[in-house]
């Protein structure tokens, strides 16, 4: 998807000190984003970015190079993992020359610096590094967060994040970015088909998937695993786990799934199996409710606020770790239940670009922080 790249201007005076490329006394409203245009396995952040640029806001790749870092208003991270891991002492000292330089920016052209919290610790990634967390905290001028129960969580994780000015929004839905229209939810089969896909990691949980879909036969429920591995030894370790679970197949590749394929993948599914051991925000739950597929599952993160907006027959939570048991109730539910198509209303662009421009806005002038505290998530949707 082609995002339309308008540039943005305020007749205000600038106060940057590096040569930006635009009329002297013009100001751009620039946010630097990492990762924006680029494309990711998660196409969350193009959708950001288009939405964001929509709404007022001229919307830029983050690099590190002084037009990027000093020529912002706004310096927007999507995942820091570097300033929460620690992979050695080279590591310890880029992650401190980018905090200084982050430092340096906003003392000289006043830039913001804002995070979305998407988790609060990178998943299977190196020892905790907490004084480069915690200088990274310190430095913060906003955070963003993709429901209240992903706040609340986080600021249990991370209490330092309750005195940082916070915008409450949602994760958009996937629907604008389809390579083909999503039709209704299909009526079942006599075998049942189900489907996990995304990353091939640890903390996933497919060891659970399998060993839950052991008890059941290809010719009543099908369960396929789906995606993309960087770990070929975890790769190998699924392979032999599943040749005793006939009725699971695996499509592991060493490369992102084609947009396509995934869609055709989800389209011959009745249902998305889940099963995360952790997990605070779910991009994968989004994408299958787009295609109009039903979830299943943990009552974890932001899912049971997921459940509770989109309703029951799409959106089914287990409690636990994965279990046989869990497969057979959803693949009951599944063949009872008589919705088509997932109502996303709640969780379109527009609305969600409008509150991050306008939380950009508030931060970026002299009262932005004591006003940016008074944004609620309830504000945002009446």
């Amino acid at each position: 998807m082609t995002a339309t790249r308008a540039t943005h201007l305020t007749r205000e005076r600038s106060t940057s000190l590096i040569d930006t490329g635009y009329p002297r006394g013009w100001r751009v409203k620039v946010v630097s984003c990492r990762p924006a245009w680029i494309r990711t396995s998660n196409r969350f952040t193009t959708l950001f970015s288009q939405a964001v640029q929509q709404a007022g806001w001229e919307v830029r790749e983050f690099a590190w190079r002084p037009s990027a870092v000093f020529g912002s208003k706004v310096i927007l991270l999507h995942w820091p993992d570097e300033l929460f891991a620690s992979k050695g002492v080279v590591a310890n000292v880029k992650a401190a020359f980018k905090l200084a330089t982050f430092r340096l920016a906003k003392h000289i052209c006043g830039a913001k610096l804002v995070w979305v919290v998407h988790e609060t610790a990178p998943h299977d990634r190196g020892r905790k590094a907490p004084w480069v967390t915690n200088a990274f905290l310190r430095s913060l001028d906003g955070a963003i967060f993709l429901s209240q129960a992903s706040k609340v969580a986080s600021e249990a994780d991370l209490p330092a994040l309750k005195n940082i000015p916070a915008l409450i929004t949602r994760h958009g839905h996937y629907r604008i970015d389809m390579e083909k229209p999503p039709q209704p939810r299909r009526r079942p089969g006599k075998a049942l088909n189900l489907i996990y896909f995304g990353q091939i990691r640890p903390y996933k949980n497919l060891n659970g998937l399998i060993a839950a879909a052991r008890r059941f036969q290809p010719g009543d429920v099908q369960v396929k695993i789906m995606g993309w591995s960087k770990d070929p030894h975890f790769t190998r370790t699924l392979q032999e786990e599943a040749k005793s679970a006939p009725a699971v197949t695996l499509d592991i590749r060493d490369e992102l799934v084609p947009q396509p394929e995934l869609e055709a993948a989800l389209d011959d599914s009745d249902g998305v199996v889940l099963p995360y051991r952790n997990i605070l925000n779910s991009g994968a739950a989004l994408f299958a409710l787009s295609r109009n597929r039903p979830v299943l599952a943990p009552r974890l993160g932001t899912l049971p606020e997921l459940q509770d907006e989109i309703g029951q027959d799409w959106v089914d939570l287990y409690d636990g770790d994965i279990g046989g048991e869990d497969l057979n109730e959803f693949a009951t539910r599944l063949r009872r239940s008589n919705a088509d198509t997932a109502d996303l209303s709640r969780y379109e662009w527009g609305p969600i670009g409008e509150s991050i421009g306008g939380f950009f806005d508030e931060l970026s002038t002299k009262a932005g922080k004591a006003r940016a505290r008074q944004h609620q998530p309830e504000d945002m949707w009446r």
